[in-house]
């Protein structure tokens, strides 16, 4: 379906003018707590290696998740949703492309699609960085997972022009709120070769917003180099990165459930998941994550309004964090750890 004939098209087209202003104020250094002057307007793109770490993700994070909800799978509000990526991606010079498909989930078949970029790299071997679009029909999906979106569009901005060891696939995931059924299909359309040269899945699920703290988790039968990896960058950059107990989808708390990483690690490619969750002090001195970790997730209170008037700076803070972790680690050579 062209996304120029749905009926959304004509909010999709006015969210999508609005977010091209708002984007480029944030590359601009326009943005509130970024000490960049604005230069005098030129394509967001030539600015955004400029603008502080986190600016691009927190801005973006806000205007999709006020502007487009909710988006839930298989909806015109899903649809809306990844008009409002494409269009993003394609403001800093990107390509995205569209991989579509129909799949099962929840006892009926889902018309859903992935928007794919491809950054290619000095390898050919790649890793792939992910974060899905949809949402739950409740609240404004601005936890989960508009920080992930915004993150991800981030990190695809500031790498356009970076050489990188690898090719890195950046993909918004459609329909993960229904099984993940977006990274299934993805891995799924994967050749043989494809899934021999991924060496790596790097999910972005409520990445900010929910917790005092961003955990990096593995699932228990994926092996958990990449998330090592991760920790020792964070360990060198001094930001504050924990890793804990893995849930159901690779995510901290009793509320995970089945997340995009999940595909990738049953097909044997290292996974690495980043998710905002509270702490909780353990016997041994250590930190947990909270009995209440992802009570934003699926709940009337996630929204931009509720967040950012409980917790002020939050968002921006940790996106910011991970936005200077991923780029460094995603533009440095990887060793890989048995």
């Amino acid at each position: 379906m062209s996304i120029l004939r749905t009926r959304g098209g004509l909010l999709a087209i006015l969210v999508a003018a609005a977010l091209v202003i708002v984007i480029g104020l944030a590359a601009a250094g326009a943005f509130a707590g970024c000490q960049q002057a604005a230069k005098k307007a030129g394509r967001p793109s030539q600015a955004v290696s400029a603008s502080r770490n986190g600016a691009i993700a927190a801005v973006t994070a806000k205007a999709f998740a006020r502007n487009v909800h909710p988006r839930v799978a298989d909806t015109w509000g899903e649809i809306r949703g990844r008009e409002f990526v494409m269009a993003a991606l394609q403001q800093y010079g990107l390509a995205p492309t569209l991989q579509e498909f129909i799949a099962g989930g929840g006892g009926r078949r889902v018309h859903s699609a992935n928007v794919v970029v491809v950054k290619p790299g000095a390898s050919p071997k790649q890793l792939v960085v992910g974060a899905h679009y949809d949402s739950v029909a409740t609240g404004e999906g601005y936890v989960d997972n508009a920080t992930g979106v915004g993150l991800l569009i981030e990190l695809a901005a500031r790498l356009k022009a970076v050489t990188t060891p690898y090719t890195v696939v950046f993909v918004a995931f459609g329909a993960e709120e229904r099984g993940a059924l977006g990274s299934r299909h993805f891995v799924k359309a994967m050749s043989d070769d494809e899934r021999r040269a991924t060496i790596g899945m790097i999910d972005l699920d409520a990445p900010a917003g929910d917790g005092d703290t961003v955990y990096v988790t593995s699932l228990p039968d994926s092996p958990g180099w990449l998330r090592e990896v991760a920790l020792t960058a964070a360990d060198q950059l001094g930001l504050p990165l924990a890793s804990g107990n893995v849930g159901g989808g690779g995510t901290p708390g009793p509320a995970a459930g089945i997340s995009d990483d999940l595909p990738f690690a049953l097909a044997g490619i290292p996974t690495a998941t980043f998710t905002a969750a509270d702490t909780e002090p353990t016997e041994d001195g250590e930190s947990a994550p909270a009995a209440g970790a992802g009570r934003l997730w699926h709940s009337r209170n996630d929204t931009v309004a509720y967040v950012e008037r409980r917790y002020p700076g939050r968002v921006r803070t940790q996106l910011g964090q991970l936005s200077r972790l991923l780029e460094t680690v995603l533009t440095s050579k990887l060793e890989k750890q048995p």
